[in-house]
């Protein structure tokens, strides 16, 4: 039987901080194979045996030295995972892959080739899902998964023939072959839980609480790969699928807070609301944290979500230039903005707004109306981004068939917490700097 080791590669800790949040694509993935008598173990690369994080502006501040790692074999970032690798000694490596860490990967790839070069290397995730042809011409990768891996991954392992398994990418004497298109799971309650137990890390700081209760985006918002990736289309766990995970982690890990990662938690409020009394009916003593929109939010579904343990709600605002939010295609304006921003206020609900600068055509102008109208809404915690063009999205679209801006040289360099992903040359640095400022503004610790 095949050992099977899965990689969330480092990011945040070649910035000097971290990341010890579980991977759900892995952990889900671990949980098909365990469930199929297989010998999985997840290493979460980017996890450091501690509880303190560096705040937004020193991440932004620590970008530079991110490079330098990156360019470094010899920093002991790298020889901790060649050991863990060399510990466990899999004969599949599986690598989760963003955009902004597709440098990353590729180096815990050479690891994995230079301990073995007979180890099979799998990389999925959602930039290989976008950009197939262009990851499977890098020879540290020797697979590539599109869109959801729980059933390909299996299949592979089960020894199916490569051709017949749906949504893979390969080599075969230097030919790249694609099979068919993969069809979304149907059903993910039939999927078992994430794995939580399989972790080559201690878990004493691991923050084990992430669920997702559904999969995919109907939005399309311009600077978002959600639209590529899932084609618009939702699918959602059960009310009661949802609130048994809640109970797992309530009781067995003894989880006080969890994080639902979904891209919009109350896209179907009456869900919502099930959800919330199924909690409160229980008395799961949980406090949970989720992220929306403006448009998705009411009071009444509020105070269910307070009453619930709901300690936080983070908001896509984005912009202060309602100019700039139509041509993000966000489909809100700064009145929906407030009157959200207002109902958590008058139900007493900490809330945290993510905010962007650096759209292509932005002005001076515009940026000031972000860092104005940020501060009028008096946040708990502001979350500050630059735009990143990543692969697949309609502002990455749009600024290739125009060539501009796009004279970055790795994937690396797409990062939304980045000095070096501002593609916008006309905004006036001192603003950008001002805008990183907000970081000091909220009133609230960051979760």
């Amino acid at each position: 039987m095949k050992k099977i080791l899965l990689i969330n590669p480092p990011f945040y800790r070649l910035m000097g901080s971290h990341y010890n949040g579980i991977s759900l694509g892995l952990g889900y993935i671990a949980a098909v194979l365990k469930a199929n008598g297989f010998e999985v173990k997840i290493y979460n690369a980017d996890y450091e045996d501690r509880a303190d994080y560096l705040n937004q502006k020193e991440i932004f501040d620590n970008y530079y030295h991110y490079k330098s790692v990156l360019n470094n074999p010899r920093h002991p970032i790298w020889q901790e995972i060649e050991r863990m690798i060399r510990s466990f000694a899999p004969d599949v490596v599986g690598i989760s892959m963003f955009t902004a860490t597709y440098k990353s990967a590729q180096i815990v790839a050479d690891i994995v080739k230079k301990i073995d070069a007979g180890i099979q290397v799998i990389v999925g995730g959602t930039h290989p899902s976008l950009d197939p042809h262009g990851t499977i011409q890098n020879d540290s990768f020797d697979l590539i998964i599109r869109n959801e891996g729980e059933f390909p991954f299996l299949s592979l392992m089960q020894g199916k023939k490569l051709d017949a398994i749906p949504g893979l990418v390969y080599k075969n004497n230097g030919q790249i072959i694609f099979t068919e298109e993969p069809e979304s799971i149907k059903d993910i309650d039939a999927l078992p839980f994430p794995e939580r137990k399989a972790y080559l890390n201690p878990i004493a700081n691991m923050d084990i609480g992430s669920v997702i209760t559904g999969r995919g985006c109907p939005y399309d918002c311009a600077y978002c790969c959600s639209p590529a990736l899932w084609r618009r289309k939702v699918s959602l766990r059960s009310v009661g699928n949802v609130v048994a995970e809640l109970e797992m982690l309530a009781s067995e890990y003894k989880s006080k807070l969890i994080h639902f990662q979904d891209d919009t938690f109350t896209l179907d409020i009456d869900r919502t609301k099930r959800i919330c009394q199924e909690i409160i009916d229980k008395g799961l003593n949980i406090s949970w944290i989720c992220d929306t929109r403006v448009d998705r939010l009411n009071h009444e579904l509020l105070e269910m979500m307070k009453a619930a343990g709901c300690v936080r709600v983070k908001i896509a605002v984005e912009s202060g230039s309602d100019d700039i939010l139509k041509r993000m295609k966000k489909r809100i304006d700064k009145q929906k903005i407030m009157g959200a921003v207002n109902l958590l206020k008058d139900v007493g609900i900490p809330f945290t707004v993510y905010l962007m600068v650096g759209f292509p055509q932005e002005t001076n102008e515009q940026v000031r109306q972000t860092i104005d109208f940020g501060k009028s809404l008096e946040a708990d915690y502001y979350s500050l981004s630059i735009l990143a063009p990543y692969f697949g999205t309609e502002v990455y679209q749009a600024m290739g068939e125009n060539g501009n801006g796009l004279d970055k040289e790795h994937w690396e360099y797409f990062f939304h917490q980045s000095r070096d992903m501002i593609v916008n040359k006309e905004i006036d640095p001192k603003l950008v700097e001002e805008f990183f400022a907000l970081n000091d503004y909220g009133k609230g610790v960051r979760v």
